[in-house]
């Protein structure tokens, strides 16, 4: 071994050595670097967490970028060095690292936010700009430009976390872009009306065209428009240009005729419309609406066929005897003797709205018989399947009646079924059609009731007789106890038994002798009374109502008195409801449930169920005055009372008991920018519901004393002066709607 060799040993020996000896120390100082960065990265988050709140730094326009990457690169190098520790000591630290890393995730939120905040600001911009033109074609781009990006972008807005803060930013742009939308959304909407009607006429969909035509106008007639003048002008133009199509024609009675027309017309000529087989007009109303011409003619002759001519239109229709016309596309359940005609018309088009001759299956059902068909006299009863041609209008028009006048002909539908290359291609469906044969003389025994007619004083029993009821010749009778007319008439419905003895010329006995007894209706449990309301209380614009009832029933109902739509109770007898809900008011809503297909009460009636709701948010109005002047908020107690709810007169609706949840909060702010949290049960703070409010107990403040929440410390500690009240969360009223607390509160005198 040369003396190299050697010293290469040695080295390499006190080097193993040395490194034995310094391991421990080497890893204690790891730790202890792992320790710091962690401790950084904590700092780190901290700073990022008051950037990105309102109740910090944060502005809602500023990105704070330098907060957020040195937070970032704060967390990642605490991860590189926890790569190679213990097991141990990455349990430890990681735990750690979780708030930074959360508030991470939150300022992405926040700045995401941001950004989509200046895109909102920037297509606001662009269409204001646009407006500035004039130019309705740059308008309209621009608008569903700003639109489309308003839809994209708000999602972000919505995903800031606190409250506060997602408001502020969101109160940047959100509020400007809204109010522009709705201050253009008018005009945009009534130019494309113009726009897509001049398309439509121009490929020929006359129909289609008159109804956006509609559309326009009525906008036009109920809002004050920026560049109405134009619009006027241009939709005035396209409605000029639109030509006049007769679309069908009906008649009345024997001296009455109804016209059709594709568009609405601003007059309308006697010398329009002319008949053959010496048919005279001798009077032309024309509708509010413009659409429909009615025409007083010379008595027509039943069985004679009547052509019109209008504008180089035509149309027909055959007078049969007793008719009674209805329209295919009017579902209204017809409820007709054996002994009446009625008049069914169904029109068919092609695809560029003009009339379609192609042939037209007639499905006649079995109780049925046909008199004629498209005026031409016929003698065919159901069940059978007839093929028409329809007259150059494209209509087909059958007059019908039921098979035999002794039998009734009950749950009819006739159905009209458009050919090509013997394939059906469109149908279209009567509604039921009921043909009742006349009750006979003599006595009858617990037949079941199908229908009712309270109106027109009359029932009929599951065979399909009619019996007619008397106001005062008839003796009336429920489940043995004589009652008068009106009860009997109130008391009878469908599913009922009844008895009887029936004289089509004098008096008759009627007497029900089982009541059909149904589920009442019932509203959700939600909309009772609390406990000292006026009423189930409610802050929006529409009202979803719901319940239960008769399964398969109709429900209709009324505000203020005033018939508002009707729904069908399903066959689980669940029913729901949506209507508007006018503002700051109380409305009275009536529910009448009755048999499907029964006409509409017009009024409630006074044995409705009914439900009122008040309408309005729950505001503060004051807050009373601290006790001593020493600027100690603690242990002082406060009164919150709430507003009463008023409605644009100033007339008070409602006033507002209030509930404190346990979780109840306030958070108060003085001038230097020192902001607290004082949360219910907490370091010996209260909330009590006191008469029209609540009152608030403070607790400690004093950070050795309790744990009152400092959200920001300002330039002096503790508090001073007149109290900012930033928010109350937790104070709801009896059916859980939330107080809002207006800008201006203030805590003075404490």
């Amino acid at each position: 071994m040369n003396n190299k060799q050697a010293k290469i040993i040695v080295s390499s020996v006190v080097a193993a050595s040395a490194f034995v000896a310094v391991a421990p120390n080497q890893q204690a100082d790891a730790a202890t670097n792992i320790e710091k960065l962690v401790s950084d990265a904590k700092k780190a988050g901290t700073v990022l967490k008051w950037a990105i709140s309102i109740e910090g730094s944060a502005d809602g326009v500023t990105q704070p970028w330098a907060q957020f990457n040195a937070a970032k690169k704060a967390v990642a190098k605490a991860e590189a060095a926890l790569s190679g520790a213990s097991y141990s000591d990455r349990l430890k630290f990681e735990s750690q690292l979780l708030e930074p890393k959360t508030q991470l995730q939150r300022a992405q939120g926040y700045l995401d936010a941001i950004t989509a905040s200046a895109k909102i600001d920037a297509k606001t911009k662009a269409l204001s700009e646009a407006v500035l033109t004039n130019n309705l074609d740059q308008v309209e781009a621009a608008y569903h430009a700003m639109t489309a990006e308003f839809r994209k972008q708000t999602i972000l807005l919505d995903r800031v976390y606190g409250q506060s803060t997602r408001d502020k930013i969101r109160n940047v742009v959100k509020g400007p872009a809204e109010q522009l939308i709705n201050y253009l959304k008018n005009d945009v909407t009534v130019h494309m009306y113009v726009k897509t009607a001049a398309e439509q006429l121009r490929v020929g969909k006359y129909v289609e065209a008159d109804k956006s035509i509609k559309d326009a106008q009525t906008i036009l007639n109920s809002n004050v428009l920026i560049w109405e003048s134009s619009l006027k002008k241009n939709l005035d133009a396209i409605n000029a240009s639109q030509p006049v199509q007769l679309v069908s024609i009906s008649r009345v009675d024997s001296t009455t005729v109804t016209v059709k027309l594709s568009r609405a017309v601003s007059s309308i000529q006697l010398s329009d419309f002319t008949f053959d087989n010496s048919l005279s007009v001798s009077r032309v109303v024309l509708s509010n609406d413009g659409t429909t011409v009615t025409l007083t003619t010379s008595v027509q002759t039943p069985g004679i066929k009547y052509t019109m001519k209008f504008k180089g239109n035509s149309a027909s229709f055959t007078v049969p005897a007793s008719v009674v016309p209805i329209q295919i596309g009017d579902q209204t359940v017809q409820h007709r003797e054996t002994t009446e005609v009625l008049s069914l018309v169904a029109n068919f088009t092609e695809s560029y709205n003009q009339p379609s001759r192609n042939t037209v299956r007639v499905d006649i059902p079995a109780g049925i018989k046909v008199v004629s068909i498209n005026g031409i006299e016929n003698n065919i009863a159901g069940a059978k399947s007839i093929n028409v041609t329809p007259e150059s209008n494209g209509n087909v028009t059958i007059a019908f009646t039921a098979k035999d006048v002794n039998v009734a002909s009950i749950d009819n539908v006739i159905t009209f079924n458009r050919m090509q290359n013997n394939t059906v291609i469109e149908t279209k469906s009567s509604a039921k059609l009921n043909f009742y044969a006349p009750g006979k003389t003599g006595s009858f025994s617990n037949k079941k009731i199908y229908y009712v007619d309270v109106y027109n004083n009359y029932f009929v029993t599951s065979d399909g007789l009619k019996y007619k009821m008397m106001n005062s010749a008839n003796v009336y009778r429920n489940e043995g106890i004589a009652v008068g007319f009106d009860s009997f008439k109130s008391s009878l419905d469908v599913e009922d038994t009844i008895s009887g003895s029936y004289n089509t010329t004098s008096n008759s006995t009627f007497e029900i002798t089982s009541n059909f007894y149904f589920v009442d209706l019932v509203l959700d449990s939600k909309f009772a009374y609390k406990s000292g309301t006026s009423g189930y209380r409610m802050d929006g614009s529409r009202i979803d109502l719901n319940g239960t009832a008769q399964p398969n029933y109709e429900i209709n109902f009324y505000k203020n008195s005033a018939y508002i739509g009707k729904t069908r109770v399903n066959a689980n007898g669940v029913w729901s409801f949506s209507t508007n809900i006018d503002q700051n008011a109380i409305s009275d809503y009536s529910f009448v449930q009755q048999v499907a297909g029964k006409a509409t009460p017009t009024t409630p009636g006074s044995g409705a169920k009914s439900l009122r709701v008040v309408e309005g948010p729950l505001d503060l109005l004051s807050v009373s005055a601290g006790a001593t002047s020493d600027n100690d908020l603690s242990n002082e107690s406060l009164v919150f009372t709430v507003a009463p709810l008023k409605n644009n007169t100033g007339l008070v609706l409602a006033q507002d008991q209030v509930v404190a949840l346990a979780g109840a909060s306030i958070v108060v702010q003085d001038n230097d920018g020192t902001i607290i949290r004082f949360t219910n049960n907490q370091d010996n703070t209260k909330f009590t519901p006191v008469n029209n409010g609540f009152q608030v107990k403070f607790g400690t403040i004093d950070p050795g004393k309790g744990n009152a929440v400092i959200i920001a410390q300002g330039k002096a500690d503790g508090l001073s002066g007149p109290l900012k009240v930033n928010s109350i969360d937790g104070i709801q009223n009896a059916y859980g709607l939330s107080m809002q607390i207006n800008a201006g509160f203030q805590i003075t005198g404490y």
